[in-house]
C-alpha cells in the first residue's frame, strides 16, 4: 500500500483534528469542513444575509485539494493542521 495512501487513510480515523483559521488554533471533530462552519468559527456566527459577503480560503489540504477556496455550500475534506483564511465585507 502506498504511503500516501497509509497516512490519509490515518487522518481519516482521527477523531480529532487541529486547524488554524484566521492564525487561531481550532479543534475540528469531523472528517469535513463546510464554508459556513469555516464562517461560524471565524466571526462566531455566519450570517445568510445578501449584505454580507465571506471569502475563505485554505492551505494544507489534502494531496488532491492542497490549497483552494470554498464559496457557500462547499466544503472540503480536513487535514490535521489545515489553514483556513475567513475574511467577511458588509455592502454599503
Amino acid at each position: 500500500m502506498d504511503l500516501d495512501v497509509k497516512n490519509q487513510e490515518k487522518n481519516d480515523d482521527k477523531k480529532s483534528f487541529i486547524i488554524y483559521v484566521n492564525a487561531e488554533e481550532k479543534q475540528w471533530h469531523e472528517k469535513n469542513i463546510s464554508f459556513e462552519q469555516v464562517a461560524t468559527l471565524a466571526f462566531g456566527k455566519y450570517e445568510d444575509n445578501p449584505d454580507v459577503t465571506y471569502s475563505i480560503t485554505y492551505k494544507r489540504g489534502n494531496e488532491h485539494q492542497p490549497e483552494g477556496q470554498l464559496t457557500k455550500g462547499q466544503s472540503v475534506h480536513v487535514k490535521d493542521k489545515m489553514r483556513f483564511n475567513a475574511t467577511r465585507t458588509n455592502k454599503s
